[in-house]
C-alpha cells in the first residue's frame, strides 16, 4: 500500500512529502557542489550513478530544486540538516515590543498593525530580523 503522501519528482524519483533526504545524500551534494558540480550536474550525476567517484545513494532521483534548495540552505546556514518539521517558532514579540505596541495602541486606538509594524522600526524597537508580524501585532 502506497503512502498518500508521496508522489513522484520530474525526474521519476518518489520522495514523501515532508521526508527530508538522508544526511548521506544531503553530504554527497555538498561534496560534489564543492567540487564545482552544478546544481543540474549534481540532480543528473545522483540520477545516474554513472561517475565511478560517485557511490549508489539509495537509488534516489533528486531535482534540481531540491539540490538547490539544500545547497541553499547549506550556504546559509552552514548545515545540511533539514529545517525542524512542526513544533511552534520562537516568540519575537520581546516585553520592550509588547511595551511600545500597547503604548501606541493607546496613543492612538485606531493605529492600523502595519503602521505599528512601521514605527517599530523607524523608532529603532525593531530590525527586520526580529520585527513582529501584522497577525502577531494583532493578537
Amino acid at each position: 500500500m502506497q503512502n498518500s503522501h508521496s508522489g513522484v519528482n520530474q525526474l521519476g524519483g518518489v520522495f514523501v512529502n515532508g521526508r527530508p533526504l538522508p544526511d548521506s545524500t544531503r553530504q554527497k551534494i555538498v561534496e560534489l557542489a564543492h567540487s564545482g558540480a552544478r546544481p543540474c550536474d549534481i540532480s543528473r550525476i545522483l540520477q545516474t550513478h554513472a561517475d565511478a567517484k560517485v557511490q549508489v545513494l539509495d537509488n534516489q532521483n533528486v531535482s534540481n530544486g531540491c539540490v538547490s534548495k539544500i545547497l541553499g540552505r547549506y550556504y546559509e546556514t552552514g548545515s545540511i540538516r533539514p529545517r525542524a518539521i512542526g513544533g511552534s517558532k520562537p516568540r519575537v514579540a520581546t516585553p520592550e515590543v509588547v511595551s511600545k505596541i500597547a503604548q501606541y495602541k493607546r496613543e492612538c486606538p485606531s493605529i492600523f498593525a502595519w503602521e505599528i509594524r512601521d514605527r517599530l522600526l523607524s523608532e529603532g524597537v525593531c530590525t527586520n530580523d526580529n520585527i513582529p508580524s501584522v497577525s502577531s501585532i494583532n493578537r
